[in-house]
């Protein structure tokens, strides 16, 4: 039996030396120096048994038991061959596919995703359906930036950037491939220690002030009567010129219990996404006395209907404590328009389903 195994060996190495070139020269000495071995100590009970075990622990990614014959693969593997690699036709490196955009929803859910987890940047593909076949470069800097733009007015809650630059490139020929960088107020870290601070705190309040049961109504009004009741205007720096940057941010509103216009249409949109009701920011203008000032203010979906609620007018200036106002809750858009103006194109309730 010991023989036979010793002669099936023999003549394998013999078939490999035949037919296989001198790049699997070191494999085959390996065997070469094993078969001498068995000539030598045949007398050895073990042998062909340590000499599987040496052939498995060695070669057992290139062996195959088929029916009990012995298969080895001597071919030279390359790494190419054991791990493909997708190649951007951008300057032949290899990357990750990006994601392709087709449409301007696309493109909102990307970027708004991207604030979302605090991103630095985000790369993606703009396809030739996007715009038209005449769609020049200049036609998706400027949509990208006007989204863009669009995304921090709806999600204020999203706005620890201020400012951003976006750079574009030609694509596989048809398409091209857009990369906006982000700057935010403060580094990184900070912006996500806030963002989760924040949201925490968001989570705390609506398990306190809200229930499943509720209607979109109800909801609405809780969260409309706790960020009047837990927030000062902050009017003195408004005044003076001197507004900090976390009065225009949920967190200034909901951490430090003081804001501006933003800060109280964050706060409303973070809570109410929280609470399952659907709401995005307005901007756009407000009148007081006459004149016109920025102003920001929500649009929210309740009970299936568009309404507009402004907490911050309906925040007593001074600040006077538990006092509630509703003079700009659950308005129609009649109603709001009185003295608020904004593009309603731009405000339009398509974008509560841009999620």
């Amino acid at each position: 039996m010991r023989k036979n195994i010793f002669w099936l060996i023999l003549t394998a190495v013999i078939v490999f030396v035949i037919f296989f070139n001198s790049s699997t020269s070191p494999l085959i000495a390996a065997f070469e120096e094993k078969v001498s071995l068995i000539e030598q100590r045949m007398s050895d009970s073990k042998l062909v048994a340590n000499f599987l075990s040496y052939l498995e622990s060695n070669f057992k990614d290139r062996i195959v038991w088929d029916n009990g014959r012995l298969i080895i693969d001597f071919r030279i593997k390359k790494e190419a061959d054991e791990k493909p690699s997708l190649k951007d036709s951008l300057g032949g490196e290899y990357v990750n596919p990006l994601p392709e955009v087709t449409s301007e929803k696309d493109m909102y859910v990307l970027i708004k995703d991207s604030l979302e987890n605090t991103a630095s940047d985000v790369s993606f593909v703009v396809s030739s359906s996007f715009c038209g076949s005449n769609c020049s470069i200049d036609d998706v800097l400027g949509k990208t930036s006007e989204i863009a733009k669009l995304i921090l007015s709806h999600h204020p809650e999203l706005a620890y950037a201020d400012k951003w630059s976006i750079s574009a490139s030609t694509y596989k020929s048809s398409s091209y491939k857009i990369t906006i960088t982000f700057n935010y107020f403060y580094p990184l870290d900070k912006v996500k220690e806030m963002k989760a601070e924040t949201e925490a705190k968001a989570r705390e309040i609506i398990s306190k002030i809200t229930s499943p049961k509720m209607t979109d109504l109800q909801k609405a009004k809780a969260i409309h009567d706790y960020i009047v009741k837990h927030t000062k205007y902050d009017y003195k720096n408004y005044i003076s010129g001197t507004i900090p940057f976390e009065s225009f941010t949920a967190y200034g509103v909901l951490i430090k219990g003081a804001g501006v216009c933003q800060g109280y249409t964050a706060a409303f949109n973070l809570l109410g996404q929280l609470a399952g009701l659907d709401s995005i920011g307005v901007s756009g203008t407000g009148i007081r006395n006459g004149k016109e000032v920025p102003h920001a203010w929500n649009m929210v979906r309740i009970d299936g209907k568009v309404r507009y609620i402004d907490a911050t007018w309906d925040d007593p200036v001074p600040d006077r404590g538990d006092k509630v106002m509703y003079t700009y809750f659950n308005l129609t858009e009649k109603q709001i328009e009185k003295d608020h103006k904004w593009n309603k194109e731009d405000f339009s309730e398509k974008y509560f389903d841009y999620k």
